[in-house]
């Protein structure tokens, strides 16, 4: 499921911001090589023009990390935690917490026109991003959540001082049917061992 949600949102971004993020070039995972594959076919064209980096993970010293080496914009996927529930068919329902961000670094010297008009460049690449996502669901791109969760969305802005980084951030909830296949696992142990 994480590797699907990194694969996915490394569809915007230009290809050599995504790509360098793979600071080891290779790794004995073998998912790695996957991954570096998926990058290589998926992102000939950007969906996203003008969104040049890409940072992923959990936490914000991950995303400082990876924006301290950066330059101009980028999309930060942040993945969170995930509620389980019954779907009322005897199966589950996932439920997780999301936020994309596309921000952009910028200089020690900029002004307060140039800070609106990052905003507003931003705002509009992420508005293009949630736009996507509608599409790519209701086309059945996307199995990790519903047309309804990206109905009811909010869109926050993203200031980091620490970052010196502008942005706006879409924060919504992914619903979706058993991702993880966690109810189809459990049946097959209790046929099998029970």
């Amino acid at each position: 499921m994480i590797k699907k949600l990194f694969t996915y949102f490394a569809q915007f971004p230009s290809r050599e911001g995504i790509l360098t993020m793979a600071v080891n070039g290779t790794s004995p995972m073998p998912e790695y090589d996957e991954v570096l594959a998926d990058i290589e076919l998926q992102t000939d064209e950007r969906r996203i023009d003008g969104l040049d980096n890409y940072a992923y993970g959990q936490s914000f010293e991950e995303l400082q990390a990876r924006i301290d080496k950066c330059v101009g914009s980028f999309l930060y996927a942040d993945y969170g935690e995930f509620q389980v529930q019954t779907d009322g068919r005897k199966s589950l329902e996932y439920v997780e917490r999301m936020a994309v961000t596309v921000a952009m670094k910028l200089g020690n010297n900029v002004d307060a026109i140039e800070r609106m008009i990052a905003s507003d460049r931003t705002l509009a690449m992420l508005a293009e991003i949630h736009a996507w996502l509608m599409a790519d669901v209701e086309n059945g791109l996307i199995d990790w959540a519903d047309r309804d969760s990206l109905d009811m969305v909010e869109i926050v802005p993203f200031v980091a001082s620490e970052l010196r980084s502008i942005g706006w951030t879409l924060m919504f909830n992914a619903t979706s049917p058993d991702v993880l296949g966690t109810h189809e696992r459990f049946r097959s142990f209790v046929r099998e061992n029970y």
